[in-house]
């Protein structure tokens, strides 16, 4: 459960006793009272907000109040460390989780506390009604192996989950016929360690390379996903190879696709690897995604943060699943 904290208080950071990141919930994360409207709109369902009333009027806290009961997939508590509210078993009627008032706040909010709204959730029937993408998540659990954070507790001949990205430069045929052997070799070896070296930072691992590309592993579970961040970072910060580190005598295109499946670890892959996943991901990649464009299947974009859905475009369907197109920044020479 993530936890978004609103207010205009120095001390609201001092309220929480949570200093990390646990297994059940997110590191409260903190915003100014005026950007509660705009930040809920890209907000993941089953998220707890939390509103700090320091400084507010009764009718400004009933507005609050309001905009805050409204939403059928967040749940909400309030701060109050002046004990402004006289009615408490009111909010609770009108759809609040939590309330915490002067003497709650000097004890301070801990992952005790937050376990008990769970269970009050728990009990009132709630969770299941509000948190459609825990649903989602359940169900890819069931079909899916984690791997893991890291590649620490993979083993070779044993399955996994992974996401597989696929990476192919656009032009091999013309590149083949422009450039001489020793300079296209040269480009291509830097084009790999370019690649290699960007992926690694997301913890990623080319694990198929053939000339002009191949296909890259990133370790897979459901709380973070490094590798649709990777894709992002290797479309926009394209052209800063171009100028400082590509061999190639002109700018580069490339095609990227995403997507999540099962696969026998092998330490190295190689033409023997069969699995219906490297098959999609393979040809999703060379037969689909169109020149200089980042593809990514349904499922990936299912477990990654809600504010990743608006740079995405469903583009059809293609072996069985949804595909989406990442919406490309403006260029120069494309605006009429």
């Amino acid at each position: 459960m993530e936890i978004l904290v609103f207010s205009d208080s120095r001390k609201a950071d001092a309220y929480f006793k949570i200093k990390r990141k646990s297994t059940e919930f997110g590191k409260p994360q903190f915003h100014a009272r005026k950007e509660l409207n705009k930040v809920l709109k890209d907000t993941e369902p089953g998220t707890l907000v939390y509103l700090d009333l320091s400084g507010l009027e009764m009718p400004q806290i009933s507005r609050y109040i309001r905009t805050l009961s409204r939403s059928d997939t967040l749940f909400y508590g309030l701060l109050d460390p002046l004990n402004k509210i006289k009615d408490v078993a009111h909010l609770f009627h009108g759809g609040a989780v939590d309330y915490v008032d002067k003497t709650s706040i000097k004890k301070g909010i801990d992952i005790q506390r937050l376990k008990q709204i769970i269970r009050y959730l728990s009990d009132t029937g709630r969770e299941l009604a509000q948190t459609a993408e825990e649903k989602t998540r359940e169900a890819i659990k069931s079909k899916y192996i984690s791997s893991g954070y890291d590649w620490k507790d993979i083993a070779p001949g044993r399955e996994y989950t992974f996401c597989l990205m696929f990476v192919e430069l656009d032009g091999a045929v013309e590149m083949e016929r422009m450039y001489g052997r020793d300079t296209l070799a040269k480009a291509l070896g830097s084009f790999r360690k370019y690649v290699e070296t960007l992926v690694g930072s997301f913890n990623g691992r080319i694990w198929i390379w053939s000339g002009f590309g191949g296909v890259i592993l990133f370790p897979f579970n459901l709380k973070k996903n490094d590798a649709l961040k990777c894709g992002f970072r290797l479309m926009l910060v394209k052209h800063l190879y171009d100028i400082e580190e590509s061999i190639f005598p002109n700018f580069i295109s490339f095609r990227l696709a995403l997507s999540i499946g099962n696969l026998v670890y092998t330490e190295v892959g190689t033409g023997h690897v069969i699995a219906d996943s490297l098959n999609h991901i393979y040809h999703l990649g060379q037969q689909f995604v169109e020149p200089g464009n980042f593809y990514i299947t349904e499922e990936v974009l299912l477990i990654s943060h809600a504010a990743f859905l608006k740079f995405f475009v469903e583009v059809g369907d293609f072996g069985g699943k949804k595909t989406f197109s990442m919406r490309l920044p403006i260029r120069p020479g494309n605006v009429s």
